[in-house]
């Protein structure tokens, strides 16, 4: 069976409305909806029915209620259903499914839709982005403090892995390769 077929699909939107039919209209096992209103105990069973369900389940959820305090790392695959006016909200709620434990990849998918203000937000972020860089990014101070530096997600991924593996084996990177 082709690889792309073993998804455990995470759905996030914004809005109650939208997650609500979503969950009546997706075909399968369909876990939630998972809203604000879903207190704290019951999300956890419900995400450990989904985990606990196999290949083909889809777990349905608000990306303010399904994005703080839970780790879905059965998920392989996240659907943000409408781009996100803070950021910070969409990335959190992709954290929830890649977090260490995750023996899967984790795909994540945006639905966008055309002639929409989908687009306009879209370019509203890019714009934010821009500003953010041009103007946080750099800075006096950053440039007067030698400790002061910026790293990419990946070479902080290796700066961490590297103490671990000298942490837990005594191995440096230079000994490691």
């Amino acid at each position: 069976m082709p690889r792309w077929r073993w998804t455990w699909p995470i759905v996030f939107s914004y809005f109650r409305e939208v997650v609500s039919q979503v969950a009546v209209l997706l075909p399968g096992q369909v876990f939630g909806p998972l809203t604000g209103s879903v207190p704290a105990k019951e999300r956890q069973m419900l995400i450990d029915r989904f985990s606990a369900a196999g290949h083909g389940a889809v777990l349905v959820a608000q990306v303010t209620a399904g994005g703080v305090g839970l780790n879905i790392q059965s998920a392989s695959v996240v659907v943000i259903c409408e781009p996100q006016l803070k950021p910070t909200m969409e990335a959190q709620a992709i954290a929830r499914a890649h977090r260490m434990g995750q023996t899967r990849n984790v795909q994540v998918h945006r639905l966008l839709t055309e002639n929409s203000v989908d687009e306009r937000i879209r370019d509203i972020l890019v714009e934010k982005k821009q500003l953010f860089e041009k103007f946080a990014r750099e800075s006096v101070i950053a440039k007067h403090a030698p400790d002061a530096v910026d790293v990419t997600d990946a070479e902080l991924a290796r700066l961490v892995v590297a103490a671990e593996r000298e942490r837990l084996f005594g191995l440096s990177e230079t000994a490691s390769g």
